[in-house]
């Protein structure tokens, strides 16, 4: 990341997170991407900034602004498709088939 992402400059933090009982299976490991407050990282264009650099890769990527919390990667065709089990089409087969397996522990038994 670039000096101007630390967070006394950015106004955001970012972080590994780890939940013991994820909802989900993108829950369990991931990155968090967290707005501090009076931040005015949205309206500067940093948070998007920060988020394209960090949304590439098979991990996922949550975002809060302390009110909610929102997945950012993989995108939400991807993951519901993920979580739901439902066939792939074509061009996302092989995204959704390298989540499922490395997110597969992770996968909430019903």
């Amino acid at each position: 990341m670039p000096d101007e992402a630390r967070p006394d400059r950015s106004g955001i933090l970012v972080s590994l997170d780890f939940v013991r009982q994820p909802r989900n299976c993108f829950e369990g490991v991931s990155i968090l991407v967290r707005l501090l407050p009076s931040s005015d990282a949205i309206e500067n264009g940093m948070a998007r900034s920060i988020l394209d650099r960090i949304c590439d890769r098979l991990v996922p990527v949550w975002f809060t602004d302390g009110a909610k919390k929102m997945l950012m990667h993989p995108e939400n065709d991807v993951a519901t498709l993920v979580m739901s089990g439902a066939a792939a089409p074509a061009h996302l087969k092989d995204e959704v088939a390298a989540w499922r397996e490395r997110y597969a522990v992770f996968a909430t038994k019903a």
